[in-house]
């Protein structure tokens, strides 16, 4: 640390392949967890944005973009996503009668662990859990971007409301990215049930018209 040798945690013998962690270190790593999960976390978050200050935004929050958070209970944004999409399953179009449906991630939980509202549709149980950790086929891409540039204002004061995190060139921009990625490797996205599809040429035009529509940059 700093040039000298701290054995605090475990001796330090360069021979050795492995560590033995010196009495009550387990314990006090068990115990205290929590509390050196989030010290290591603002240590790190305040290094990145030091290292990083003239190109990091202020918009988001640094840390969950970095950590992630843990999930929240979305039912206060389940009314506001039935209106907008005046009953029906984001997913299939099918009638979802009132508090009834679940919210998604859009771009799933699983790659962007960060709850923000324009991120979120409601949909019905059934298209929720057939769609799992899958990005969804273009032309829910497409429903998505045209959704979030007509009501994107909307739908961002409405969630503030309820205390939800929401910031639209985050969204648009995690969206282009895990796309890409999936593109890349010529990955399948989510159609319906079992059916999984390619993305076509030319998938990058909503998000394109989200950001002009937006003025993004």
């Amino acid at each position: 640390m700093g040039g000298p040798q701290v054995e605090f945690l475990y001796r330090n013998r360069s021979s050795d392949i492995s560590i033995e962690l010196l009495p009550g270190i387990a314990f006090c790593l068990r115990r205290f967890h929590e509390l050196i999960r989030d010290l290591v976390h603002i240590a790190w978050t305040r290094y990145i944005r030091r290292q990083n200050h003239d190109v990091l935004g202020t918009t988001a929050d640094l840390s969950e973009f970095l950590f992630g958070s843990e999930r929240s209970d979305l039912s206060v944004v389940r009314p506001i996503l039935h209106d907008l999409q005046l009953g029906r399953c984001f997913y299939c179009d099918g009638n979802l009668p009132a508090n009834s449906g679940q919210v998604d991630h859009f771009i799933p939980w699983s790659k962007y662990p960060v709850d923000l509202g324009h991120n979120f549709v409601v949909a019905h149980q059934g298209c929720n859990s057939q769609k799992a950790d899958h990005l969804a086929a273009a032309d829910f891409l497409v429903a998505w971007a045209d959704r979030n540039k007509q009501y994107g204002s909307q739908l961002g004061d409405a969630v503030s409301q309820r205390g939800v995190l929401h910031d639209l060139p985050t969204s648009v921009r995690i969206t282009d990215w895990a796309y890409q990625q999936t593109f890349d490797a010529n990955g399948l996205t989510w159609q319906r049930g079992n059916d999984m599809t390619p993305l076509p040429p030319g998938w990058q035009e909503p998000l394109r018209e989200l950001l002009n529509a937006t003025q993004i940059t």
